[in-house]
């Protein structure tokens, strides 16, 4: 067996190479590793650390191989362990977080355009995890399910898999002989990161041990040998039937409402690179329901788009300035899918839906046409008729750069009109520089002032230092009619700075300094309005991957009116300056056991604000696993003193990789709310499942005392039909 990978020498820009093997017979997926093509097949094995020894070869063997057939990649990895009973796999529900565990992550550039690319991940336990990749991690859509398979298994000498991911679910080129491939393994015992391509630590992310540092495209090695595949034109139909049984019991209507509907999804590869997706009848049934959240802002509240329909490809139409801080909400989407067929927390029906999105030749585009049918609710709430379209182009430049524009529309039945332009452009000339900016603006003859944004940023990531400045303006008229502004009419300025010394003594791994400074004026008036100057007087990161970070915290609000904060409670306007103390941290989440989140105490405008938020994992078996929301709010002000919380639970029992039970239940105190939703998912064949979906809400003044608001019973069955 020939072991063509190799480490290059630190400087050169060398890429491992792997030549896959073509085969006539389809492989069994079962994780064995028995059949003789797998002996056959060029091995890539020597595998680099990227934690917690940069550039030294890894501490355990693995092995990877490839094979395909004309409709079909076939993918191995043997992970060899010198003590397998200690491999950690506790991991088996459908995109989870695998990187809990022992686990291994194929990455696939294929295009070679050194930038976009698809993720596979899977774990001794054939758990599936995969990933849409845009601009090398600008956008990393975890929602995006692809029809592949795996399995894994436990064996005398660590552990093996298969994955089997038919060209039919990956957009390719098929002049093109050479894809992009990088594999990361985890050896979680140790906390040990290894690669194929190898890949420095100023790679990724500050905060995460693995999560972004694979996805840096433009450095993976080179997947060789592929000729004669099937082009993926293939035409993917899906038909679904919902049955619907809801009751109202608060609204003061106890009959029993039944609602039968059917729909229609279609994919159709219809070029190289180039896929259409229609959508008839849409419905978003089998969504997990959002999280709950309290607002002590005069500000919006950020939640994550979650339909299928939307996700896919959803990095194509990105477009201005990146969020880069994960634990924060978006300041600013020009477009941001979620205002489509949702308004004001209610769901819309949508009509059809038309999706152009591919990469052809050095260009991304991305186009969406929608319709929602005009709709009222019981509390007299209604929306009108509307059509959404969106146009995204965009033109890579060099190895890592590029230019776009991108306009979206939409129109209101007897309302009006909304339209947005803009241009954006990112320019990486080294791997440790990045600038992009942007300029938009709205047509919207309701809205009066101003209706242009314009934005830039600038990023340097070195080994143990990163540093970034941001600036971005948006004026009082615009309002992106299918976009999202966490304020408006404002400006923004946010340097940064980030050091990272590297100790590795007396177990502490590295230690961690920051400063970040957030300025926010009211654009139309030149004025302050809010305020920050954070800095870590202490962080570190431990040998066993606990880490945590001791913020204080500076703030300036500016209350050009009264705020309402809550019901009865009303902060005087004025210019208001607070402080606080802020620790946020994790542990280890391989562990059974794991805890991530921030508690805060000090003053908060004219009074003070003690603030826990904090998520536990338990990680119990492959079966089960729960994990545990807490949001809590004692504020104390001159003006009346309240405690706000939020508490969940979420419960996931896992029989196979394609069968599952999730349960999520929520209690909001602020709102006097109790939610649960309950989703049991079976896949029954690649691509089509069965879902029974029950939600109830209850009117609860306190988690004791309850009154069912209404319940709901949802019956999805979807098939897929192929050619």
């Amino acid at each position: 067996m020939a072991v063509v990978a190799a480490i290059p020498a630190r400087g050169e820009d060398v890429k491992p190479r792997l030549a896959a093997l073509a085969i006539s017979e389809p492989i069994t997926i079962d994780g064995e590793l028995e059949e003789s093509a797998w002996q056959r097949a060029e091995a890539a094995s020597e595998f680099t650390q990227r934690e917690p020894h940069e550039g030294t070869p890894a501490t355990e063997r693995t092995e990877v191989r490839v094979v395909y057939t004309r409709s079909v990649l076939y993918l191995s990895v043997h992970a060899f362990d010198s003590e397998p009973e200690r491999v950690i796999a506790k991991e088996m529900e459908r995109d989870a977080t695998l990187y809990r565990d022992d686990a291994v992550v194929f990455v696939l550039d294929t295009f070679g355009d050194h930038r976009n690319g698809y993720a596979f991940e899977t774990n001794p336990n054939g758990a599936r995890f995969d990933a849409l990749v845009t601009d090398e991690g600008r956008d990393v859509n975890v929602h995006w399910d692809g029809v592949w398979d795996a399995a894994g298994r436990r064996t005398a000498d660590g552990w093996s898999a298969e994955l089997a991911i038919p060209f039919s679910t990956v957009r390719f080129d098929p002049t093109r002989d050479t894809w992009g491939l990088n594999v990361r393994r985890m050896i979680r015992r140790k906390n040990e990161e290894v690669h194929w391509a190898p890949l420095p630590r100023s790679i990724g992310d500050y905060r995460d041990l693995s999560r972004y540092a694979v996805y840096r495209i433009s450095m993976a090695g080179e997947l060789t040998d592929l000729h004669d595949l099937a082009p993926s034109r293939r035409l993917g139909v899906t038909p679904f039937l919902v049955g619907d049984l809801s009751q109202s019991p608060g609204t003061g209507d106890p009959d029993t409402e039944d609602d039968t509907e059917a729909g229609l999804d279609v994919k159709w590869g219809i070029g190289r690179g180039t896929s259409l997706d229609l959508t008839y009848n849409t419905d978003f049934a089998e969504v997990e329901v959002d999280q709950q959240q309290v607002n002590l802002t005069r500000f919006s509240l950020f939640f994550p788009e979650k339909r299928d329909f939307f996700l896919e490809n959803a990095g194509i139409f990105e477009f201005g300035l990146p969020n880069r801080e994960t634990l924060d909400p978006a300041l600013m989407k020009v477009f941001f899918s979620r205002r489509i067929g949702l308004e004001a927390g209610r769901e819309v029906p949508i009509d059809y839906g038309v999706r152009l999105t591919g990469r052809e030749r050095g260009w991304n585009l991305g186009v969406l046409g929608i319709q929602t049918d005009d709709t009222g609710f019981d509390d007299g709430f209604s929306v009108p008729q509307s059509q959404f379209g969106v146009l995204r182009l965009k033109r890579n430049l060099g190895g890592r750069s590029g230019v776009g524009l991108l306009v979206t529309d939409r129109e209101d039945e007897d309302l009006g009109r909304n339209t947005v332009y803009g241009a954006d452009f990112d320019w990486k000339p080294t791997r440790a520089i990045d600038v992009e900016g942007f300029a938009s603006r709205t047509d919207d003859d309701r809205i009066p002032g101003d209706d242009w944004s314009a934005g830039w940023s600038a990023g340097y990531r070195a080994h143990d230092v990163e540093a970034q400045i941001e600036h971005l303006i948006v004026n009082e008229g615009y309002q992106p009619g299918i976009g999202f502004l966490l304020r408006r009419d404002f400006e923004h300025f946010a340097p940064k700075v980030r050091w990272r010394p590297r100790i590795e003594k007396h177990g502490i791994r590295s230690w961690y300094f920051e400063g970040i400074y957030d300025y926010y004026g009211r654009a139309s008036v030149d004025q302050l309005e809010s305020r920050r100057f954070s800095y870590a007087l202490i962080g570190l990161r431990t040998m066993s991957d606990h880490g945590f970070s001791l913020n204080h915290d500076f703030d300036t609000e500016r209350l050009f009116a009264p705020f309402e904060i809550r019901p009865g409670i009303v902060i005087p306007a004025g210019v208001y300056d607070f402080s606080a103390l802020r620790l946020g941290g994790r542990t280890n989440e391989a562990k059974r056991i794991s805890m991530r989140g921030r508690i805060s105490s000090g003053d908060f405008f004219d009074g003070t604000r003690d603030w826990l938020n904090v998520t536990i994992h338990m990680r119990g078996t492959r079966f089960f696993n729960a994990e545990t929301l807490i949001d809590w709010n004692d504020v104390d002000l001159k003006e009346g003193a309240f405690v706000t919380k939020i508490l969940g639970e979420r419960l996931s029992v896992t029989f196979t990789p394609d069968l599952r039970v999730n349960a999520f239940l929520q209690y909001n105190d602020a709102a006097e709310l109790v939610a649960a939703n309950v989703r049991f998912n079976w896949i029954y064949r690649p691509g089509a499942d069965l879902f029974l979906v029950y939600n109830e809400t209850w009117d609860a003044p306190t988690f004791s005392v309850s009154e069912t608001r209404d319940r709901q019973l949802i019956m999805k069955v979807t098939y897929l039909l192929q050619r």
